[in-house]
């Protein structure tokens, strides 16, 4: 998670799907018939949004289509490319700012980038430098392109889940000190085991100047310390006139977790992780179980 401060919370008891979560006292716990006046509502892409196979059920997208419809503004905040999150937010009729790259890149459907706060880049060589030694898997984002050193099995695999070119280079740092400027971030792909004992160390070698975050077990993050997906989410809802209560965060990996904080109402998906569900306000079904969908129509669709 990053450093960016977040409204501190106290929390009490609320129903939830299924089981009981902690909820923060910001506007109070709602009977079951009263809603709350949700303005804007952030949503995770994978395993969350998307199933296992990586589409969208059709309740999910009339749930979505029916918020929008009632005047919310609905996005997608993911770790993604933009390239990637795209299709998705053609498919759904998104037409308001995506927040792409742990809300590195804030960029419109159409390809207009809103805002791009790239990492430093000598600590990007530096970084490069410090994961190679492990030598597992490293993909390199600069702007919204991909670059890889060489082929392989988590390359393709990657390259399947996201359906983006990659770029193969002889020497990711080089590349940096060629091109003049920091990466937009960094992903390595290990296995469960591997990635926390990467984090680990990554956490403390360059603990303040890089943000270390899992997105899924077997993928660890890296990026600016001042930015995520919670950074992005503030600004948007700032330039809309309204307030964390009218928000909605939707996600399940500890790099949804200062979205999930910051939002009036953090949203767990059932397939989430434990630290995610504890500071969550309210925890929904699977995302293979329309999680999102639940959601929407218990707490954003007015009947």
């Amino acid at each position: 998670m990053n450093q960016i401060m977040v409204e501190q919370k106290k929390h009490e008891k609320i129903q939830i799907y299924g089981k009981s979560a902690k909820s923060s006292s910001q506007g109070g716990v709602f009977p079951a018939d009263a809603k709350p006046d949700i303005r804007l509502v952030a949503i995770d892409l994978d395993d969350t949004m998307l199933r296992t196979d990586l589409t969208i059920s059709e309740r999910t997208k009339q749930a979505l289509q029916a918020a929008q419809a009632q005047g919310v503004t609905v996005t997608i905040a993911t770790g993604r490319m933009f390239v990637s999150a795209r299709p998705y937010a053609l498919e759904l009729g998104i037409d308001v700012p995506l927040i792409t790259y742990q809300g590195a890149m804030v960029v419109m459907a159409d390809g207009r980038i809103l805002s791009h706060h790239p990492m430093d880049m000598d600590i990007s060589c530096r970084l490069v430098e410090f994961l190679k030694p492990f030598g597992h898997h490293i993909n390199l984002y600069m702007g919204d392109d991909l670059y890889i050193e060489k082929q392989s099995p988590e390359a393709a695999r990657y390259q399947a889940l996201t359906r983006t070119y990659l770029n193969v280079v002889e020497d990711l740092a080089a590349l940096l000190r060629q091109k003049g400027q920091g990466a937009t971030k960094f992903s390595l792909i290990a296995t469960p085991q591997q990635v926390k004992d990467v984090m680990k160390q990554a956490a403390e070698a360059f603990a303040g100047t890089v943000q270390v975050v899992p997105s899924k077990p077997h993928f660890l993050e890296f990026g600016r310390p001042d930015m995520g997906k919670g950074v992005a989410l503030s600004q948007m809802a700032r330039e809309m006139g309204i307030t964390s209560h009218q928000v909605m965060a939707i996600g399940d990996s500890p790099n949804d977790l200062d979205m999930i904080e910051y939002a009036g109402w953090g949203v767990a998906m059932g397939n989430a992780e434990e630290c995610i569900k504890a500071k969550a306000r309210w925890i929904t079904a699977t995302n293979d179980a329309d999680g999102v969908a639940v959601a929407l129509e218990k707490w954003v669709l007015k009947k």
